[in-house]
């Protein structure tokens, strides 16, 4: 949630707002937007209420070629995105058979990027450096980068061996969203964010953008969960703080507030260390935390019952870039 940008599967007429029944497969819409070549980008619409224009105005501003038409984009619900991408921390995805980018809906800053960062995944796909494996971005981005010297020195791999942060794959897509958004850069942690000249020769071979970004506010990324807990079993929402400065809030509730003693308890865990816990005693039927100046680091919330019966839950967790 790009927060987690690394949800990833490397197995490889316009309409302003599209209004369905329901969120299902048998609901979904196919939606045809165009770039400012005409080139179509095809959506397939599984959320409720999605802004498809929007969507497609993010990437009819970025730079991209004929490969624009290759890639179906998922819109779904932010809570079926786990499911879709078949991993528990994904924020979005990209599969690369068939071509397909998987996103929450919704419109927001954070989204643009998330957006960006997986349809650089795409253009990785569709461009090749002669003599270098898969995935390995574009040819100028490969010189300019320096990743022949980086491979070299074991700083990066083209797999996961080395963490997300050092996957060359996710570096060329976080450089990707980076020179159209200049904002949210996952990989501070080692390696800087491109500097002018990196900018320059990416957006010489790919094209540059024909217009600017579309406005998206600035709010948080949310996330709802809703379920029952069997007896003394848990749940967790795992997700990705990829930069410092987050600032993560939550509310859990758990039903059966009438039992004596803890029945449950709420907690926030990051890098292996619990950061916040909140106990469920009699009476109290809802809790909350608010920490600020996280990351970057791997979190997760967890709501684990310590009782023999089973109890009814909700989460609603939210993260957002704090302001300098």
């Amino acid at each position: 949630m790009t927060l987690v940008l690394r949800g990833r599967r490397v197995l490889a007429a316009f309409v302003a707002v599209v209004a369905l029944a329901g969120a299902g497969g048998a609901n979904a819409a196919i939606i045809t937007s165009h770039d400012d070549q005409g080139r179509p980008i095809t959506f397939d619409v599984r959320a409720a209420t999605a802004d498809t224009e929007w969507y497609a105005s993010v990437l009819r501003a970025s730079a991209h070629g004929n490969e624009i038409s290759d890639v179906k984009i998922i819109i779904v619900p932010e809570p079926q995105v786990q499911a879709f991408c078949g991993g528990a921390d994904a924020a979005a995805c990209y599969d690369r058979s068939p071509p397909t980018i998987i996103v929450p809906a919704g419109k927001s800053r954070l989204l643009e990027t998330v957006l960006l960062h997986e349809y650089g995944h795409h253009l990785d796909t569709f461009w090749r450096v002669p003599g270098v494996q898969e995935l390995n971005g574009t040819p100028a981005w490969w010189a300019a980068r320096g990743m022949a010297s980086l491979l070299a020195a074991q700083q990066v791999a083209f797999d996961y061996s080395l963490g997300w942060f050092h996957s060359v794959g996710e570096i060329f897509a976080e450089d990707y969203a980076y020179i159209h958004t200049h904002s949210r850069y996952a990989i501070t942690s080692w390696l800087s964010p491109p500097d002018a000249a990196l900018e320059s020769a990416m957006f010489a071979e790919l094209g540059n953008p024909t217009a600017a970004l579309p406005y998206a506010p600035e709010v948080p990324l949310i996330m709802n969960r809703r379920g029952t807990l069997a007896p003394r079993d848990g749940y967790s929402v795992p997700f990705g703080l990829l930069g410092p400065g987050r600032r993560v809030t939550g509310a859990a509730t758990v039903s059966n507030a009438k039992r004596k003693g803890i029945r449950a308890r709420a907690q926030l865990v990051c890098d292996g260390r619990v950061v916040v816990s909140r106990t469920f005693r009699k009476g109290q039927t809802r809790r909350t935390f608010d920490v600020p100046n996280l990351g970057p680091a791997t979190c997760e919330v967890r709501i684990v019952s310590t009782v023999s019966a089973s109890l009814g839950y909700t989460l609603r967790i939210a993260v957002a870039v704090e302001s300098a």
